[in-house]
């Protein structure tokens, strides 16, 4: 007698789907998954019987399962973009949509089902442009901004966040690429140079007495630190896939998305004392984040690129063994213990740890040097509208 296969489920379960008695279908989808037998496509069919049946929380658990196994299956990630929409999480519904249109885009021949799937989901798209655009145009007039009062390229940035202008292509390897605001003629320096950032030295000089906060915090709430990529971040093609909810890449926030843990003045008084000198990106709802990053014995954070050009992402290295570096675009660079730097994480860029012992260093974020005090200002209006 030969072995029950997928086929002997899923089968029946499409059958069931289409004459509409979902409960059926849903049955047999799930006995191919408790069987151990289920494909992705047993997975999308247990989604869409529970949409049938009216359970989302189900749906979404299975579609989840879907993207994890097939993180580019247009199915899925459609239906995740409409469950994600109906609870009103737009941006993270229409990061989903993008990236079924740009992976339609590459295909030869379009199912009809799916340029039915298309025309619908680029009508949200425009919806949800229209409504996203009124809601930065709010909030920027709320912060004063006057289009004839700003600066050129902020202004052209601004259009082209909405759709009315067109980035120039940009022939260099590794690109300013940022997801949230790209601000158009930013200086390209994937590190800036330490003798234009004054406060440097001053950070360095640091090191000694935030190791040892640092010690303290580590036997004191050790807990704090989980996965810096979690879950919970709906973000497709943005992150490491490969580092989300995992142990190897790990952070403590003593200010996140300019949030303060309540607590961190008190453990962290040398940290706190310093950030009050420093230019950081002091938008509400978005930033700064200050945090102690470590990374595990043979971790490595994959290629990405961050939120913005027009801020810094700062270094201190506390805890160093040998053999851990960054590259930010083309060059690379040892991590050493009270070296610190600045560098644009709009650029491609990778960290790793190749020694038998953690690396953790200090992070935080502060204004770009070469925008203006109004930029500034504009940049913080946006940014809040665009958290609000």
């Amino acid at each position: 007698m030969a072995s029950p296969t997928e086929d002997d489920h899923f089968r029946p379960g499409i059958e069931a789907l289409q004459a509409s008695r979902a409960d059926e279908a849903h049955a047999h989808f799930r006995a191919a998954i408790d069987a151990g037998l289920a494909t992705t496509k047993s997975w999308l069919g247990l989604t869409l019987a529970s949409l049938v049946r009216g359970d989302n929380r189900a749906a979404e658990t299975a579609v989840d399962e879907v993207l994890t196994r097939e993180p580019h299956n247009l199915r899925g990630l459609i239906i995740k973009g409409d469950l994600l929409l109906g609870r009103d999480e737009q941006r993270e519904a229409v990061s989903h949509y993008n990236l079924v249109m740009r992976l339609a885009a590459t295909l030869a021949d379009i199912p009809q089902q799916l340029q039915q799937d298309l025309v619908r989901i680029q009508g949200r798209l425009e919806q949800i442009s229209e409504a996203f655009q009124a809601q930065l145009l709010d909030g920027l007039h709320a912060g004063g901004y006057r289009r004839d009062a700003s600066s050129a390229r902020f202004n052209l940035g601004l259009d082209m966040l909405m759709g009315k202008a067109e980035r120039e292509d940009d022939a260099r390897p590794f690109p300013q690429k940022p997801h949230a605001f790209y601000l158009p003629d930013m200086p390209y320096q994937p590190f800036y140079p330490n003798e234009e950032l004054p406060w440097v030295k001053e950070v360095e000089a640091a090191t000694d007495a935030i190791e040892a906060e640092l010690t303290a915090f580590l036997a004191s709430r050790a807990q704090a630190f989980a996965p810096y990529i979690h879950g919970g971040l709906e973000l497709p093609g943005q992150t490491p896939d490969s580092l989300k909810d995992h142990d190897n890449w790990t952070a403590a926030f003593l200010m996140r998305d300019g949030v303060e843990d309540p607590d961190w003045s008190a453990s962290c008084p040398t940290v706190s004392a310093l950030m009050d000198t420093l230019p950081l990106t002091a938008i509400k709802g978005f930033s700064p984040s200050v945090l102690f990053s470590k990374l595990k014995p043979g971790a490595r954070i994959e290629p990405h690129t961050g939120l913005l050009n027009c801020r810094l992402i700062c270094h201190l290295p506390l805890m160093v063994p040998a053999d851990c570096g960054l590259r930010v675009g083309d060059e690379r660079r040892d991590v050493v213990r009270g070296e610190a730097w600045a560098f644009d994480d709009s650029i491609n860029h990778e960290a790793w740890n190749n020694s038998a012992d953690d690396r953790i260093v200090l992070i935080f974020d502060v204004w770009h040097p070469d925008l203006t005090e109004q930029e500034r200002r504009d940049i913080t209006s946006l940014l809040e509208a665009v958290s609000a």
